[in-house]
């Protein structure tokens, strides 16, 4: 029975991909409003316009606005003042099969500028080298470690015992690979006075071919693309690392779902639909560990997006009552992601359409804008000192979206046919 599943979802794969590829060559080629005639001195110019021609424009103003949008944010992002003192904040670190990297999180945490921080660990029940790792660090002043015994299995799981057993005025959640800026717990609290949630970025450290590729995804795919988003709503990512938030947010939305592969991407909905008030702070990065091989970077993305569907299928679920606004949008916005990313493949289909044409003059606005605004975010991120290097993988940047559209494909058609998605964990480095 699995050899035939693995085999249905293999073909079905390629069917799919097949499809979505050939659907946006034949969109393509489709011609927009007809001839287009110009006549002047006895010369008639005639002008076909084709969908391909259109969806490329499109995309460059689309990554263009987004990007400058983000550029703008990154160099504006620079208030209210540090708060060193004050309010209680206790850092989450959950771990699993992640005891040779513990120490970065935990060690730049107790590096940090806020004094009122409290470091606490949380270990799995099997995960005999993270118990032994954890036991080691508590005996440092500030640091302690928990078993999950109460709701094992699972991050989210984790951070809600590690809650239920604090009583701090702040939670903060952080990654046991992440790198964390000594700054960042002191903004964050400040900005804490007027928001219920404070979500810092991450930057994959870029320290290799495939370590490039993760760094642009990240600012291409998790960064950039939202902006218009966050320009014309008020959602934001409220994620399960690099966060910090006040106790009452949690307590409001009911903690992080046990059940969902992606629990900071089901957060995020559960505190937009509640109307919490969550706030970006771009400066002072996490540094994290980004995955070291495609077939590791393949896993943890398809992972992701089946988390992301599986998401989607609940927001749909509970998209009732209709009088809650935020119930439709909340689903309105997850559909548009999941097949947003879906899609993305037929924009590598519309470049085959303009090249057989022979308008391949159109590949170079959208190319342009992608290189363009990936480099200008990476020498932001050299200068600030988030990454040690320029790079050169800006150049190739433009392969990052059909890759994605793939494991997105992949991942709807895995959770269609029932499979709810394996973990997936990335080799890290010691």
């Amino acid at each position: 029975m699995k050899l035939i599943r693995r085999w249905l979802d293999r073909i079905s794969f390629l069917g799919v991909t097949s499809g979505v590829f050939a659907w946006g060559f034949v969109q393509g080629n489709v011609a927009l409003g007809g001839t287009i005639r110009f006549e002047f001195a006895f010369v008639v110019l005639a002008v076909v316009l084709l969908q391909a021609v259109i969806s490329s424009l499109l995309f460059t103003g689309f990554v263009g606005v987004s990007g400058v949008s983000f550029l703008w944010s990154l160099r504006r992002d620079a208030d209210p003042a540090p708060k060193y003192a004050g309010d209680t904040v206790t850092a989450i670190v959950p771990v699993y099969r992640d005891a040779n990297v513990l120490d970065r999180s935990v060690e730049s945490l107790l590096a940090s500028e806020y004094d009122d921080l409290e470091v606490l660990i949380v270990c799995e029940e099997d995960d005999q080298a993270g118990l032994e790792r954890a036991r080691e660090l508590a005996k440092q002043t500030g640091v302690s470690s928990l078993v999950n015994t109460r709701y094992p299995g699972s991050k989210a799981g984790a951070i809600n015992y590690a809650v239920e057993e604090t009583d701090s005025d702040h939670v903060a959640v952080f990654d046991a690979d992440e790198r964390v800026d000594p700054t960042f717990v002191p903004k964050a609290v400040a900005r804490l006075q007027e928001c219920d949630v404070v979500q810092g970025r991450t930057v994959p450290q870029p320290d290799g071919a495939v370590e490039e590729l993760a760094y642009y995804e990240s600012v291409l795919l998790s960064y950039v693309s939202r902006r218009l988003l966050y320009l014309c709503t008020e959602f934001r990512m409220a994620a399960s690392r690099a966060v910090v938030m006040r106790r009452s947010a949690l307590s409001i939305t009911g903690g992080y779902d046990t059940e969902m592969l992606t629990e900071d991407f089901d957060f995020a909905y559960t505190c937009y639909r509640h109307r919490l008030d969550v706030e970006e702070q771009l400066d002072h990065p996490s540094k994290i560990e980004a995955a070291h091989s495609l077939r590791d970077w393949w896993g943890q993305r398809k992972r992701w997006m089946t988390g992301y569907v599986q998401v989607l299928h609940k927001l749909l679920a509970n998209a009732q009552p209709i009088r809650k606004v935020r119930n439709l949008t909340s689903a309105a916005i997850c559909a548009g992601t999941v097949i947003g990313s879906f899609l993305l493949l037929t924009i590598l289909s519309k470049f085959v359409v303009l090249f057989f044409v022979g308008m391949e003059s159109y590949f170079v606005p959208p190319l342009v804008a992608v290189v363009g605004v990936t480099a200008a975010v990476r020498v932001h991120d050299w200068r600030v000192g988030s990454v040690e290097r320029l790079g050169w993988a800006w150049l190739v940047v433009p392969i990052v979206v059909p890759l994605y559209s793939l494991t997105a494909i992949k991942a709807v058609i895995e959770y269609a046919y029932g499979r709810g998605g394996d973990w997936y964990s990335v080799e890290k480095g010691s």
